[in-house]
């Protein structure tokens, strides 16, 4: 008796799997990319569309798998990018209940405290970053930055001179203090950077700027 041949089935002929978490946040990432395109920010229409896109797929990236960080990690910066604050709240809450040690995403709602002018908040955020990371220097010069602008100008020199060296973190504070309209005080640490490193031409183009608006 002739033998019966066995139906092979074919790749496409079985159950068509869904696209791996990680392929969702390129693609997220891809259609993020587009909407900062300059042709995008000339038509606002376009570019909520393309964000949109973006935000379906990093949110069927975390239907695949929902303790996927950056697929979190994701949907909360493009939340906070549009101002949308209580879904990003929202989502940084979600993954730190998964990923309570991740000092990124500590980072990253700090960021978006920030955002909303609540420094106190961003400077506890900041802080447990630096608590995980203790020698990530971008969280030690945002943190600095913080809470120099707050008053706190001692502190603030402190982890920016940990940061970024002496000279750097005197400018730093000038230009801070330059924001605050605090100008004689400006001055102090700008001439002490630029005595640590006559190379700050910033420093000094930032000296003689604020030496012209003195009266």
């Amino acid at each position: 008796m002739a033998e019966v041949p066995t139906k092979v089935t074919k790749k496409e002929d079985g159950p068509k799997r869904p696209a791996q978490a990680k392929t969702e946040i390129a693609f997220g990432q891809m259609k993020e990319s587009d909407a900062e395109s300059e042709a995008a920010k000339k038509n606002p229409e376009a570019q909520a569309h393309l964000r949109d896109d973006a935000r379906l797929a990093y949110q069927a990236a975390l239907k695949q798998d929902p303790n996927n960080v950056e697929a979190y990690r994701h949907l909360a910066r493009l939340y906070t990018k549009v101002g949308d604050y209580d879904r990003a709240f929202d989502t940084y809450k979600k993954a730190m209940a998964k990923h309570p040690k991740d000092a990124e995403l500590w980072y990253d709602l700090g960021l978006c405290h920030h955002r909303r002018k609540e420094l106190s908040e961003s400077v506890k955020c900041f802080n447990k970053a630096l608590e995980i990371q203790p020698e990530n220097r971008d969280y030690m010069k945002k943190l600095g930055f913080t809470v120099a602008y707050m008053g706190q100008i001692d502190q603030g020199l402190a982890l920016l001179t940990r940061a970024q060296g002496s000279a750097l973190a005197h400018y730093g504070i000038a230009r801070v203090l330059v924001q605050k309209d605090q100008v004689q005080q400006a001055q102090q640490h700008l001439q002490i950077a630029l005595r640590e490193n006559s190379q700050l031409e910033d420093a000094r183009r930032v000296a003689d700027e604020s030496d012209q608006s003195e009266p």
